[in-house]
Parts: C-alpha cells; sequence; structure tokens
C-alpha cells in the first residue's frame, strides 16, 4: 500500500500480472474481448454472479456476467466476496479510499460503508483481508471498464453461517432503500471443486439448483458443507436473501470448468458460472 495525500490510503493491485494483464492496453483488450464474446442479449440485471479465477481460466465467464450488466449506468458497485483464510464470521469493509487497477483507479464508497458498519456488529473496518484476497481485485478491470465513475463498496465475507449472510443481506436492504443511486450487486464466487471432475461437477450442480431455486439458506449449509470445495458460495447467498431482489428473476449464463488447463492429477478441477438477477418483467 502506498498513502495518497489527499484521498487516503491506496489498496493496490496485488495480482496484476499474475491473474489477469498487467499492461493497460493488454488488459483492457482482454476485457473488451471477454465483454465481445459473452452470451446473452439482456444487459439490465441488478445483480451478477461472477468468478474470480485467473483471466485465462474465468475471463470468459466474467465477461459473460458483467454483459448482463453492461445497459445500466449505475453509480455504486457492491462487490462480494470470500475470505479464502479462515477466522471468525464477519464482513470486513475497507479503509483504503482507492483501490488501484492498471486501468485506473476506483473509489470507495466510504459513506456507504460508514452506513453498513452502523447495522450491526458482524462489520469490522479493516484493510489486512482487502489485502490478503484477489476476489474483489479481479473484478474491477470489469468495473472500470464499464462504469468507470461508479464508486466501489468491497465487502469480503468470512465464513457461511447463515447470521451472517442474513445480517449483510437486512443491511444492505436496509441502507440501499433509501439510496437514490441505482447500485449493481456483484457476488464474487467459483462453484465447487475437487480432484475428481465427477464431484466437481455434482457439487457445482446442488449450488446451481439453490441458486435456481432462490435457497439461500441450503445454499449457506453447501458452502460450510462442502468447505474448501465451495470457493466463496457463501457470497451467492447474499444476493438470494436480500428482499430488495427477491421479485427479480434469475438467469445462468454460462458455466465452464478447468479441465482445459489441468496440467495434473494432483490439481483440483473447479467449476465457474455467470448469473444474473434481472428485473421481474410484467407479463
Amino acid at each position: 500500500m502506498s498513502q495518497a495525500s489527499v484521498n487516503g490510503t491506496i489498496r493496490e493491485s496485488i495480482v496484476a500480472g499474475i491473474f489477469y494483464p498487467e499492461d493497460p492496453t493488454e488488459l483492457a483488450s482482454a476485457v473488451d474481448r471477454a465483454l465481445g464474446s459473452a452470451p446473452g442479449t439482456r444487459t439490465d440485471a441488478l445483480a451478477i454472479l461472477s468468478p474470480h479465477a485467473g483471466f485465462d481460466y474465468s475471463g470468459m465467464v466474467q465477461g459473460a456476467a458483467w454483459k448482463a450488466a453492461s445497459g445500466r449506468k449505475p453509480g455504486r458497485v457492491v462487490i462480494l466476496a470470500p475470505r479464502h483464510r479462515s477466522g471468525d464470521p464477519a464482513v470486513y469493509l475497507p479503509e483504503s479510499a482507492v483501490f488501484r487497477t492498471p486501468l485506473g483507479d476506483l473509489a470507495t464508497d466510504r459513506e456507504f460503508c460508514a452506513e453498513l458498519e452502523s447495522c450491526g456488529t458482524v462489520f469490522e473496518t479493516d484493510d489486512i483481508p482487502h489485502l490478503e484476497e484477489h476476489a474483489i481485485e479481479v473484478q474491477l478491470p470489469f468495473m472500470k471498464r464499464l462504469f468507470p465513475e461508479a464508486r466501489l463498496a468491497p465487502l469480503i465475507v468470512a465464513g457461511a453461517e447463515p447470521a451472517v449472510v442474513a445480517s449483510l443481506a437486512m443491511a444492505l436492504d436496509l441502507v440501499l432503500s433509501h439510496d437514490p443511486v441505482e447500485t449493481l450487486v456483484v457476488a464474487s464466487s467459483n462453484l465447487a471443486s475437487s480432484l475428481a471432475a465427477a464431484e466437481a461437477a455434482r457439487k457445482s450442480d446442488a449450488l446451481l439448483a439453490c441458486l435456481s431455486g432462490g435457497d439461500w439458506r441450503e445454499m449457506a449449509r453447501l458452502c460450510r458443507l462442502f468447505e474448501q470445495g465451495a470457493c466463496g458460495a457463501a457470497t451467492i447467498a447474499v444476493p438470494l436473501a436480500m428482499k430488495s431482489l427477491a421479485g427479480a428473476s434469475r438467469e445462468l449464463l454460462l458455466r465452464v470448468d478447468s479441465l482445459r488447463n489441468r496440467e495434473s492429477n494432483a490439481e483440483r478441477i473447479v467449476h465457474y458460472a455467470a448469473a444474473a438477477w434481472y428485473p421481474a418483467t410484467e407479463a
């Protein structure tokens, strides 16, 4: 990290050059290719599911997710990401005023984050979890490319306890209910993984069944059951639990796995999916 003279702490790009291109021109081209090749025509999503692997593994899936919201002009993007390190259940808000990307800086919505923190004891303001994680950072090139002026609300969710999911969903509903600025909610999550292809597929099928059925409690339960085999699925449970999204129609946009990239039998097979919560259309 470094200190900005006016805006406060900057969360630097940590996985640039590892998970995605560090060169701005190359990165912009990669994002544009992912968006341009994405399936689907509807672009008014209220919330999306986007994976957080390296671009070589899941860039096309991220493109499908972000394209689903590309027709909107949100003033704020809330990104929910898991904490891969074990610890007490909590939701970590950022201390940083800016998240840096090779495509330019994104300002955090500090007022919004402060409102969330006032909603309950589940929230903690701490940059350490944000420095340890990549799941938010890999979404930022898409955000910067599509919504360069939007403010960022990055939230790291530790654990998959129902109380944490419910508290975060309730807080988001409460804060967003009196905020006129349009918001896009992004669940940064992979599906399930395993050394065995059939098991990875079975677990991922179960998670997607929860998404289709809108069952956030079962999603959280499976995330706890699968432990490290469900990378961040608790973040998918949050928009499923939000009352403000209860009337949205959910659509699976794209699903792939990492089998084609597997270099040895010791490498886990991971499933990735893009999904969208669209405004319900009138009959």
